[in-house]
């Protein structure tokens, strides 16, 4: 074997070795991976199969999401204690009340078309933030306008997402209701649009904090065993939207 070729043999395993054990094995991993229904092990739980997975507008919204670019500034992963503070921040992990608490898992992701795991937090992660603010409105005006929810927010405003028109009789019962520094001139309205409705149903339906099912963390099931989610609690801080 001459020099280039064992120089072109080593190139390929310096590449190929990772990319086979850090793509192509956990692709394969996760594309066996299907929903597992609930038992009676698990005792009494609001959905029939873990992950619940997305519908309707939900979906849509999950599509919405992608094409805002969302994913760039806020990740959708609560990391295990050992990687990081997660689940010390207050509302990030879950129902800390409910007994609910966890770091993210693989199995949260089947059913979504991307996996918006996310690098950068220059936002607050998302995973669980349709637990922490349970109120749509917060959200649309959020959305509009950050600004209105959060003085210090560096977050863009999506106000192309929403329609200002006149009022016509009564106001609609979607208008959003904004500080006056926000607010429309007299006589107009601020309207989302269907796409922000699907991005707001969307956020509201992140609440990775659902039960795992008994027969996962054993290992049962088609899924690798807990890996001590659930665990973590403690003070922290963080905003809940940046």
């Amino acid at each position: 074997m001459n020099q280039l070729q064992k120089f072109t043999l080593g190139l390929a395993l310096a590449f190929g070795l990772p990319w086979l054990f850090l793509i192509v094995i956990p692709w394969a991993h996760m594309r066996a991976l299907e929903p597992v229904p609930y038992s009676e092990e698990d005792g009494d739980v609001e959905v029939s199969a873990y992950p619940p997975g997305l519908a309707g507008r939900v979906r849509a919204g999950h599509r919405v999401y992608a094409e805002q670019g969302c994913v760039y500034c806020h990740t959708q992963m609560v990391r295990p204690t050992y990687a990081g503070s997660d689940l010390w921040r207050p509302g990030w992990g879950g129902r800390e009340e409910e007994g609910l608490q966890r770091e993210t898992r693989m199995q949260d992701y089947l059913g979504e078309s991307y996996a918006f795991l996310g690098v950068y937090r220059n936002g607050p992660d998302l995973s669980n933030v349709g637990w922490r603010i349970e109120d749509p409105a917060w959200h649309h005006r959020h959305l509009y306008n950050p600004r209105a929810e959060n003085e210090w927010s560096i977050m863009p405003s999506f106000s192309y997402l929403y329609e200002k028109r006149p009022v016509e009789g009564q106001p609609s019962a979607d208008a959003l209701e904004l500080p006056a520094e926000f607010a429309p001139e007299e006589g107009y309205e601020i309207v989302p649009t269907s796409e922000a409705k699907a991005l707001v149903e969307y956020l509201m339906s992140l609440k990775k904090d659902y039960k795992v099912p008994v027969a996962v963390r054993k290992g049962r099931g088609g899924a690798a065993p807990d890996s001590g989610a659930g665990a973590g609690s403690g003070a922290g801080a963080q905003g809940d939207a940046g």
